[in-house]
């Protein structure tokens, strides 16, 4: 039985990134090289927010939500990438083939103070 995927249901853009440290240009004062983020594909996806709530760490409170990001499949995603979506950044914390069918993918991630530029 084939899995049929409708071309509507992506009717966002967004970008897959990833981590990369350039010695060179981006040292910071103490001689440590600071993250740069580098697009490695802009695609098409369906955002879909699922949980959202409020923690307290230490004396502040924090915001988290919880999106999962659909995408036709794409080879080499991993947990260490994060997905810029207009100006929200969600980090990538799961990244589920489902049944394994190489169709697509379903990102789960993570939006919020704790998440932010690092």
């Amino acid at each position: 039985m084939a899995i049929m995927i409708k071309a509507g249901k992506y009717n966002k853009v967004i970008s897959i990134q990833k981590r990369d440290y350039d010695k060179e240009r981006n040292n910071t004062p103490y001689g440590n090289s600071r993250p740069i983020w580098k697009n490695v594909a802009t695609v098409r996806a369906s955002v879909e927010p699922l949980q959202g709530r409020e923690y307290f760490s230490g004396p502040f409170q924090m915001g988290e939500n919880i999106i999962r990001v659909r995408i036709r499949y794409l080879e080499g995603i991993t947990n260490k990438m994060r997905i810029k979506y207009g100006k929200r950044l969600f980090d990538i914390y799961s990244v589920i083939d489902s049944m394994e069918s190489h169709r697509e993918l379903q990102l789960m991630c993570k939006e919020g103070e704790a998440y932010g530029e690092y």
